[in-house]
């Protein structure tokens, strides 16, 4: 069956908050005040003087974050362009770019700046350097370079053990490259974090949901079930979540549950594909929706209720019709009695793919059933002599002998 990981396949990264040049360098940005009447002294510490130049840059940084935020990329990388021209020694303007590079797809360019910023500080003495190798790891996935990306987010991660968005990257890399021991012990550490963006692209209900999919892909569905069900809680409307854990319980074979959760996600998923407009979103939800459909079809046959699982694999066919599709619709249909149906599905299936072996040997099996022993063993010899698929092959033409050695003895097969 297809992956269904496609929720939050993206990288996660944080957003890049823009700090004034203030003490640790950790103030939330805000324009400087216009120059105001002297204050009488009354103890207090005096108002700091604006360093000259300063205003400029903070109001060039908040607008080119601003313009970013809005989808104006080239009216951000001038602002960003023009500071880091004025102030070849600060990272911020260098990190800002970088991400907006990021969001353009820019790699490259992303990349030289978040590197450029880290060389301008090295040693992490803005805190916002951490957030920065966050951002590169993330940049270095996209571009298909998770090795690289892991070492940048394990330094990271050193840096700063308590930052989620670090941990979640790094198992994001991790995955990528199908280390799943490694991808579980990062996400692992995610769930227990809390993340740093107060609007975060990724949140608690992510963390729990990917660390079920490495699971389930590692082979340890016992233990996927749990942040599964978590993710499920913690994020309700999503269909990705109910799809991700039916699917855990089908595989476990709580096929009753199951039931449950992938038609929550087929409901959900339905609602988001006739009312999202953006392209992307319809098409990914139309995934969401066929793999929900397909598999409650699959589990209702598992639960012997041929006619709702033929329901179910109508409407996934309608939105799809792999070959893949069509066998199980013509399990279910031969399941239901429907043996004339449920033959035109098998050949229907291998009509798109003459390699799709589950469909000839089913196909073989209703032939034989049938009578049809002939025709039978004609699709049988066109199976490869793999080890495999010789136990079905050999049980076919068993009951194929049977029916020929009870019809020489004048005797109806039974």
């Amino acid at each position: 069956m297809v992956s269904i990981h496609l929720w939050t396949r993206r990288i996660l990264v944080l957003s890049l908050g823009i700090w004034t040049a203030g003490e640790g360098g950790s103030a939330p940005l805000l324009y400087a005040a216009p120059p105001s009447k002297k204050a009488e002294s009354h103890g207090e510490a005096g108002v700091r003087p604006v360093i000259p130049g300063e205003k400029v840059r903070v109001a060039l940084l908040e607008l080119g974050s601003q313009r970013m935020a809005a989808g104006r990329y080239d009216e951000a990388l001038k602002a960003f362009g023009d500071v880091a021209a004025q102030h070849p020694t600060d990272p911020k303007p260098l990190y800002l770019r970088g991400e907006c590079y990021r969001k353009m797809g820019r790699l490259k360019e992303a990349e030289a700046d978040l590197r450029a910023a880290i060389k301008l500080d090295p040693t992490g003495k803005d805190e916002q350097m951490v957030t920065v190798m966050a951002e590169l790891g993330a940049v270095l996935s996209d571009a298909g370079r998770a090795s690289e990306a892991i070492e940048v987010l394990t330094q990271a991660v050193k840096l700063r053990p308590t930052m989620f968005e670090a941990y979640y990257n790094l198992g994001v890399a991790h995955e990528s490259l199908k280390r799943w021991p490694e991808a579980i012990a990062a996400y692992s550490k995610a769930i227990k974090l809390t993340p740093t963006d107060a609007n975060p692209r990724a949140s608690q209900a992510d963390a729990q949901y990917n660390l079920a999919v490495a699971y389930r892909r590692g082979g340890r569905l016992e233990e996927a079930v749990a942040p599964a069900r978590e993710a499920v809680q913690l994020a309700p409307d999503r269909p990705h979540a109910h799809l991700n854990l039916g699917m855990l319980l089908s595989d476990t074979k709580r096929h009753d549950e199951a039931v449950g959760e992938l038609m929550a996600a087929a409901q959900l998923a339905d609602e988001q594909y006739r009312s999202t407009k953006v392209a992307e979103d319809r098409e990914e939800a139309k995934q969401v929706l066929h793999r929900a459909y397909w598999r409650l079809g699959v589990v209702q046959t598992r639960r012997e209720q041929a006619a709702d699982a033929i329901v179910a694999l109508e409407k996934a066919k309608a939105l799809q019709a792999l070959p893949e599709v069509l066998t199980d619709l013509g399990l279910a249909r031969r399941k239901q009695g429907d043996i004339v149906r449920a033959e035109a599905e098998f050949r229907a299936a291998l009509a798109q793919n003459g390699k799709l072996h589950s469909a000839r040997l089913h196909l073989a099996s209703t032939l034989a059933s049938t009578g049809r022993c002939d025709d039978a063993v004609r699709e049988l010899s066109l199976l490869p002599p793999e080890p495999q698929l010789a136990e079905t092959t050999n049980r076919i033409k068993q009951r194929c002998d049977y029916d020929r050695q009870m019809k020489a003895r004048g005797q109806a097969p039974k």
